[in-house]
């Protein structure tokens, strides 16, 4: 198992996961259950892992959500600019 990517909050990790589940990639977070109950004990992150043999298409759809998630903010913020 490859960590792809290390979230801040559930919330966060669920998308993520969602993202690459929608994209045929099972994902695993297995500090979900942890991170849940008391955040305390996920300092170091909550992470998402996938198949070895997934890792690197894993990375490049979790970039291209990044890129598309930055470029729906800044349209956001430009519209809110324009009122």
């Amino acid at each position: 198992m490859t960590t792809v990517a290390t979230c801040s909050n559930p919330a966060e990790a669920m998308l993520l996961k969602s993202v690459l589940e929608a994209n045929g990639i099972t994902a695993y977070v297995p500090d979900e259950l942890t991170a849940q109950a008391s955040p305390v004990f996920s300092a170091t992150g909550i992470h998402i892992t996938v198949e070895d043999e997934h890792a690197a298409e894993a990375r490049r759809l979790l970039a291209e959500a990044e890129q598309a998630f930055a470029t729906e903010e800044e349209e956001d913020e430009e519209e809110d600019e324009v009122r």
